[in-house]
Formats: C-alpha cells, structure tokens, sequence
C-alpha cells in the first residue's frame, strides 16, 4: 500500500469524535431505495451510460464546430484537453485510491470489474472540462454538460463507484483544465 492509499484509507476515511465520515452506513442510505426497486437500478445504468456517452460526443462536436467556424483555437481544443486526460489518468493510477465497494465490501449499482484508481473520477473531470470548453464557445451548450456533469457526478457516487472526494475534485480539475484551455488559447 502506498502513501497516497493510507491517508486516504486511515486518514481522510477514519471516523472521529469531531467529524462525521464516509462509512458504509452512508452508502447503504443513499443506495437502498435503488436497491429495493431494480427499475431504478436500471434507470441509474442507463442515464450513467447516456451522460457518459453525451460528454463523449460533444467533444468531437465541440472540434467541428470549431473546424467549421474556422476557430483559431481548434488546435488547442484539440491537444491540450488529450494532455490534461493522460496526465490525470497517470496522476490515478500512482494514487490508486480504492472505491468505495472495495473499502466496504458493497455491492455497486454500476458493474465494475476493476480495482482502485477511484480518485480523481475521470468520467466527471472528462465531461466537467468538454463543458467548460463549450462554455467559452457556445454558452448554453456548456451550461447544458455541466449540469449532464452535476447529474454524473451524483449518479457515481449513488451507484457506489466513487466517493464524493473524487467526483468534486474530478469537477474541480475539469473547470480548472477547461479554464487554462481556454486562457491558453486566447493568447
């Protein structure tokens, strides 16, 4: 286990006197009413794999747009986006922070075969930066993936897959490359 796994498995996660923590209680509250109705665990799977795939799709949507439009920063939006997601996903994979059905022992609404690389959530960061994009190039489109994120980041850690340390910072390092994207290429 490395440095990154003990604070979070022993610090950040561990339960004290002065603060209430993410335990196995919380997510047996938030996942009970899906779990009592499988239409609802149906409903979490698909919206899960529709939000996932609508961020998927405005992005080359996004580098059309911005072909057609002759936008001078399309090779930004292009190349900086792909670099900001490998070095996030290398960050995952040397932090290798467990999922919560691991830490817990719980069944996830969400099938996942894979161990750790739960922090940050790379679904949310993904689709939290694609907006950010459309939101300095066509506003409502923007608003409307961010708000797809909100419901993403919701859905992830409802279904067990994530905690909500990983889909807030997975949003926050989204805005934040979206952001520098897009000051990147204004220069």
């Amino acid at each position: 286990m490395n440095i990154f796994q003990q604070y979070i498995i022993n610090g950040y996660l561990s339960c004290t006197s002065r603060r209430k923590c993410m335990n196995s209680d919380f997510y047996a509250k938030i996942m009970r009413p899906f779990q009592t109705h499988p239409g609802y665990i149906s409903i979490i799977n698909v919206l899960n794999r529709i939000l996932t795939l609508a961020g998927f799709l405005f992005y080359p949507a996004l580098l059309v747009w911005m072909a057609v439009m002759l936008d001078k920063r399309f090779f930004a939006f292009l190349f900086l986006p792909a670099f900001f997601f490998l070095a996030m996903s290398r960050i995952r994979k040397l932090i290798n922070s467990p999922r919560p059905y691991e830490v817990y022992d719980i069944q996830p609404l969400i099938a996942r075969d894979g161990h750790g690389q739960s922090f940050p959530s790379r679904h949310v960061f993904s689709i939290f930066l694609i907006g950010t994009l459309w939101c300095g190039t066509l506003m409502p489109a923007g608003i409307f993936l961010l708000s797809c994120g909100i419901l993403l980041a919701m859905i992830r850690v409802i279904a067990g897959v994530h905690f909500p340390k990983d889909v807030l910072c997975g949003a926050a390092l989204g805005i934040f490359c979206g952001a520098l994207t897009l000051f990147i290429s204004a220069l």
